[in-house]
């Protein structure tokens, strides 16, 4: 049986190890770059797709608003905290599943659950980005909470 998979009409080669190693990779240190735009956008091919609907403009504009996002906690709660809960890596396909607390201290407080899903394409640089947002308050009805 071949290892290569179809995909439309093309025939694409499995993706090693040591290639979802590095994407994994990338999206990690993308991540811990967030608190300065300019640095984040590195990861990004020229002309780089994101699919955010609240979100008016290109990549630059999209890194501008996570920044803003976790800014914007500060004022109420000075202990933010972003923890990477889950990474897969499907082919060029890698999907984040992500939380951001309010405050550390308090994780009761609530925050963004968000799943982030990069399109990798030509030197392991992201042409594509979505990212789906659920908010998270107190009393929530679901005991098993978000993870």
């Amino acid at each position: 049986m071949s290892k290569k998979k179809a995909v439309g009409n093309k025939r694409r080669r499995p993706t090693s190890d040591k290639v979802r190693a590095q994407r994994k990779k990338i999206v990690k240190e993308f991540f811990g770059a967030l608190g300065t735009p300019r640095e984040a956008l590195k990861f990004f091919a020229p002309g780089a797709k994101q699919h955010n609907p609240f979100v008016n403009g290109g990549m630059d504009s999209l890194m501008e608003s996570m920044a803003a996002a976790q800014q914007s906690m500060t004022p109420e709660f000075d202990d933010p905290d972003f923890a990477i809960k889950h990474i897969l890596v499907d082919g060029n396909v890698v999907a984040v599943h992500t939380e951001l607390l309010h405050s550390k201290s308090r994780p009761n407080e609530g925050g963004l659950r968000q799943v982030h899903l990069f399109r990798f394409g030509a030197g392991n640089k992201i042409v594509e980005y979505w990212d789906i947002t659920q908010q998270v308050t107190k009393d929530l009805p679901n005991p098993a909470n978000a993870f």
